[in-house]
């Protein structure tokens, strides 16, 4: 959602996080989780990417089709704080004849929105390890309602520099990701 950002740039990261969940029947239950989650994307004419770290709190409901190995389904929602954002990388700027490289390394927090919520949907395999423990390959799909950029900034994602962005029609660019993850789940009472 931003002419700026290379929509189709990958950023691949580790997340890292916990989940818990409230069984309402063996099939069905509704989980939450608390994550950190690395997310962001790259300039599509500069050498540049910008990361954005984020604090999440998933909310969803599961349906399990089968028992073991669990094949499930789930969606719901999230809320995120963003903790960190920079823009780091290499940028050209032609002058005349003369060709300028520039390093950035700038924090663009004060320009972006701290607070992010969104949907998600997923699905995935979970099998059983042992009496305390199960192992799960999940596949995710997140996509946020909120404009990342809060407006402050004079030239897009703080690059107050007018030869860099003259002029540029703005956008409202928005999370959205897709996730692959892998983890244990531990079970406080042993089945």
């Amino acid at each position: 959602g931003d002419g700026a950002i290379d929509e189709f740039a990958k950023k691949i990261s580790p997340q890292l996080g916990v989940t818990g969940a409230l069984y309402f029947h063996p099939m069905l239950s509704v989980r939450a989780e608390l994550l950190y989650e690395p997310k962001g994307g790259k300039f599509v004419n500069h050498d540049m990417s910008m990361n954005l770290n984020y604090i999440s709190l998933p909310l969803y409901l599961k349906f399990n089709f089968t028992k073991d190995p669990e094949i499930y389904i789930y969606g719901g929602g999230y809320a995120s704080y963003l903790i960190t954002a920079k823009t780091k990388g290499t940028y050209e700027i032609i002058i005349g004849d003369d060709r300028i490289i520039n390093s950035i390394n700038e924090d663009i927090s004060p320009n972006l929105n701290s607070f992010d919520a969104g949907v998600l949907g997923g699905l995935g395999i979970q099998g059983r390890f042992n009496r305390t423990f199960d192992l799960f390959l999940d596949f995710r799909y997140t996509q946020g309602f909120i404009n990342l950029n809060n407006g402050t900034a004079e030239y897009r994602y703080n690059f107050n520099l007018e030869p860099f962005w003259p002029q540029q029609e703005l956008d409202k660019p928005k999370n959205k990701g897709f996730m692959l993850t892998t983890g244990v789940i531990v079970y406080l009472v042993p089945r």
